[in-house]
């Protein structure tokens, strides 16, 4: 045994001595085509090791996801202060198809003294890349990352360093901290966090890595995880991560870092020539080396002016920033500046940065115009001048409005009522027909748009200039249909206006020169059936009587005004002498007024129903009491509400409540604006308990030796009569072993509603989630999911026997079931290999795996990567160890541990 540690050691020690030379490094990657990428490892080696100039030379091995490796080429050499040599090496893969692909770069080992990687001289340097090749995202080029991952801090100063990313394709980055890895892309089992004397975080959204503040000097390896997310134009999906290992050196150090002064982030309309004064300032009177990085010095095409330094001096350096942006920076995305100040302390230099983040709005679409047509309006405008924008949105509302935007606000804002009508892919589609989906604009309403242009990565532009358009009005215009008498046999009133038909009618008989005024008639029609609206067949209708021409046009309707709603009605102007009506399909349809209820806990949402040629401005809700078949108002709830729906509290479950409303609307023609006041239809319903409790907040554990699980759940809040917990009656718990393959089941309750915990026996691997239910049987919607999966570990064994006795013949593992392959390398003393299998099961019988003899009896190590099967996907764990080959009479068996 003590033979085995000192080869050990003196391998291990032959390794340090020729790879204490990886200091920091990033695997970067770029589309070329097809499913062609070209990637770029980027490492920072200590300048004076042997092991970095065969690197050089060598080369490095890259494992491209896809089953097959590949050496990298060393392209390019470059010598820092520190004793820093950063060289970069490349190599182009073309990937098999579509999928998701981990890239690991590796490289033996990392340098000596890291402090917070125990024997880091031992370890192997690595970084991985994961991106995926998705036709229905397109290529993808991870972030150009400008700041090098090099640094120095000082013991009791903040210290901040900041990649400087930059993404050419315009996707959304986010950051976070991450464990630096070793071989296989594994973290590194011992890895600490650096000691600081605050806090250490990345943040998530500026990628600025923060440790404040270190507390021992030396040398120190930190990881980001940069993420890159891609619009899909339903939703933001992750595209692809990076890690960044970087290196910090800490010293002891009375100086202080530098301060930055800048501006705030700003949004410009592209064009615009941006110049900001930028500040710098240090309290120990050093000079400051003031720089800027970041995309807009990136971009293709009128790329940021270099950095001018105005005026400069002990403890002081100002400068301007000036860009002049153009169309094509327009993107969602903003782009950053990232300012470092650089003192030149003769002891050591500290750094500090600033984000300047700058959004390039698209400006708006111009020369909208729209022209009515018969049931559509025809718009039209003026191309965008963003040659890369990828269509346009139009949305419509009725009525004008003239919203302001508030700052780096593109598109039409949801408060100012539009809706978005259509979406129309190509910069070139500038025109639109909006006929309201085929179905037909309303006559007599001011239909008003706006136009924006969109982005391929889910940019807008600014809101065009909104222009307004009105059909010409039915023959003759709607005005009023009010339920005047509520009854089985009530009364509705309709009423229309005859002024705009005298044209129409001067017009036919002009044509017609036998027609005299007593030729027409208007005739009403009635229908019940809410397809008239889009579904204008004769069929639908029925003709209930005729009226002569006359100043005042106003019908008084008989129908069943209880059980009936909407009614739906139509005047239509006939040539009563030749049974033909003048003009077709010039008539408007307006319904009565409704009101829709939906019945909640102790209230009743209200909606008001009504299809109508007018806009009503503001609704009254009266709550009223049925008296025989009438249902007289008694309460006014609401006055002048001026939305479509009303929320009606403070009621009492099980009781009757009934409401009528009363609407005041108006509508223009020719100029002329036309108010109207309409009463509805009665409505009832009865509120009753249908919502359901919050759901509970849950954790869970496993007890492994006692072969349970334990949930726990909690509410967010302290239960109060106010709550959404007061009325829970009872808890139901739900399982299911593999989320992914059996849906979940109901494996328990607890009916005590003051009991927060649950015991599920016998079943160590699993999820669960926990329901409330309360005393009217509403069953909230399931807590959060926790799952479970940490007993059960797969083990080996320390000795065997291979003497063919029939015990113990035969080096097993210990396999729960989630483990579906390993990685096993068994060596002797001298570092031979003599056995290696992927099966998890192991079955080493003791032999050489070239020559089929069986091993000596000594002892052997192993390492075995185990890919273990986890709820959360599945994981590598890593094991090393001793095996003892033994052939004597009185070897004992190996006995697996019992679960």
């Amino acid at each position: 045994m003590k033979r085995l540690l000192n080869i050990l050691f003196f391998l291990l020690i032959c390794v340090a001595v020729h790879a204490t030379h990886n200091r920091a490094g990033q695997l970067l990657y770029k589309h070329i085509s097809g499913y062609t990428y070209e990637f770029t490892q980027i490492q920072f080696y200590y300048t004076y090791s042997p092991a970095t100039r065969q690197r050089i030379l060598e080369g490095l091995n890259a494992k491209w996801g896809d089953n097959t490796l590949s050496r990298m080429t060393c392209i390019e050499t470059e010598t820092l202060p520190d004793s820093y040599t950063r060289c970069v090496f490349r190599a182009q893969h073309t990937f098999p198809g579509p999928g998701a692909y981990t890239i690991i770069v590796e490289d033996p080992n990392r340098n000596q003294g890291i402090e917070n990687i125990p024997n880091s001289v031992y370890v192997h340097f690595c970084v991985k890349t994961v991106f995926r090749i998705d036709p229905n995202t397109g290529p993808n080029n991870t972030p150009e990352l400008l700041t090098y991952p090099i640094d120095k801090a000082a013991v009791g100063r903040r210290f901040v360093h900041n990649p400087s990313a930059f993404d050419t394709d315009g996707d959304s980055l986010s950051y976070e901290i991450a464990i630096c890895l070793r071989e296989g892309g594994i973290e590194i089992e011992t890895y600490r966090f650096p000691d600081a004397t605050n806090e250490l975080y990345v943040d998530k959204i500026t990628g600025d890595y923060v440790w404040d503040a270190p507390v021992k000097a030396g040398f120190y390896n930190i990881a980001m995880k940069i993420k890159e997310w891609r619009w899909n134009g339903r939703e933001m999906i992750n595209i692809s991560s990076i890690l960044r290992d970087m290196q910090i050196e800490v010293v002891d150090s009375k100086n202080t870092p530098p301060k930055l002064n800048i501006p705030k982030d700003t949004c410009v309309i592209a064009g615009a020539r941006i110049s900001i004064p930028v500040y710098a300032t240090d309290s120990d009177m050093d000079l400051i080396k003031l720089t800027a990085t970041g995309g807009p010095f990136q971009v293709a095409t009128s790329p940021a002016e270099n950095l001018k330094i105005d005026d400069e001096g002990p403890g002081f350096t100002n400068a301007t920033f000036t860009w002049q942006t153009d169309n094509s920076h327009v993107r969602k995305q903003p782009y950053t500046v990232v300012f470092k100040a650089e003192d030149q302390n003769t002891e050591v230099k500290l750094v500090s940065f600033a984000n300047y983040n700058i959004t390039v709005i698209a400006d708006s679409v111009k020369n909208l115009k729209a022209d009515a047509e018969k049931k559509e309006i025809q718009l039209e405008w003026k191309r965008s001048v963003c040659n890369h924008a990828s269509g346009y949105e139009i949305y419509r509302r009725i009525g004008s409005y003239d919203g302001e935007l508030r700052p780096c606000d593109t598109g039409v804002p949801a408060g100012w009522g539009y809706e978005k009508v259509a979406t129309l892919n190509g910069i070139n589609n500038t025109t639109y027909r909006d006929n309201n989906n085929g179905r037909g604009l309303s006559p007599g309403l001011e239909y008003c748009y706006r136009v924006v242009a969109i982005f391929a990565d889910g940019a807008k532009s600014l809101p065009s200039v909104e222009v307004c358009a009105s059909l010409l009005s039915g023959t003759p215009p709607m005005i009023t249909t009010s339920v005047k008498k509520l009854h089985e046999s009530g009364e509705i009133l309709v009423e229309w206006l005859e002024k705009p038909v005298k044209k129409v009618i001067d017009d036919y008989i002009a044509l017609n020169p036998d027609k005299q005024d007593n030729t027409f008639e208007y005739r009403l029609f009635h229908s019940l059936d809410s397809m008239v609206k889009f579904d204008r067949k004769p069929e639908r209708w029925k003709q209930e009587r005729l009226k002569l021409l006359g100043d005042t046009v106003v019908y008084d309707f008989a129908a069943n005004t209880i059980t009936q709603f909407p009614h739906y009605f139509k005047v239509e102007l006939w040539d009563k002498t030749a049974e033909a009506i003048v003009i077709d399909d010039e008539y408007e349809i307006a319904s009565t007024l409704y009101p829709i209820l939906k019945p909640s806990d102790k209230s009743i949402i209200i909606a008001f129903g009504r299809y109508t040629p007018w806009v009503n401005m503001e609704y009254d809700i009266y709550l009223c009491m049925k008296t025989g078949t009438d249902c007289e108002p008694t309460e006014l709830v609401a006055k002048g509400i001026s939305g479509e729906r009303y929320l009606v509290e403070k009621l009492s479950n099980g009781k009757e409540y009934c409401f009528r409303i009363e609407s005041r609307g108006f509508r223009k023609i020719d100029g002329i604006e036309y108010r109207n006041t309409n009463w509805s239809h009665v409505a009832c319903v009865i509120p009753y308990d249908n919502v359901p409790p919050c759901p509970p907040e849950l954790e869970a554990k496993s007890i492994c030796e006692e072969s349970r699980n334990l949930l726990e759940w909690s509410y967010p809040t302290f239960p109060t009569e106010s709550s959404c917990w007061y009325d829970v009656e009872k808890y139901h718990i739900y399982f299911s072993q593999d989320p992914a393959r059996y849906p979940y089941d109901r494996v328990g309750s607890v009916t005590n509603r003051d009991e927060f915990t649950y015991s599920h026996e016998g079943t160590m691997k699993g999820c669960y989630y926990v329901t409330a239910v309360d005393t009217a049987g509403n069953q909230s919607h399931g807590s959060n999911i926790v799952c479970l999966d940490e007993c059960g570990e797969y083990d080996l064994p320390n000795v065997f026997t291979p003497n063919g006795d029939g015990i113990n013949d035969i080096f097993k593992s210990y396999n729960p079931g989630g483990v579906r392959q390993v990685d096993m390398k068994i060596y002797n003393r001298v570092g031979q290999l003599v056995f290696k299998t992927t099966d998890p099961d192991i079955n080493w019988d003791g032999r050489y795996m070239d020559t089929n003899r069986f091993v000596p009896s000594g002892v052997y190590y192993y390492y075995c990567d185990v890919y273990e099967d986890r709820l959360t996907g599945q994981k590598i764990i890593p094991l090393s160890g001793l095996v003892h080959v033994y052939y004597g009479k009185d070897a004992q068996p190996y006995i697996a541990p019992s679960n």
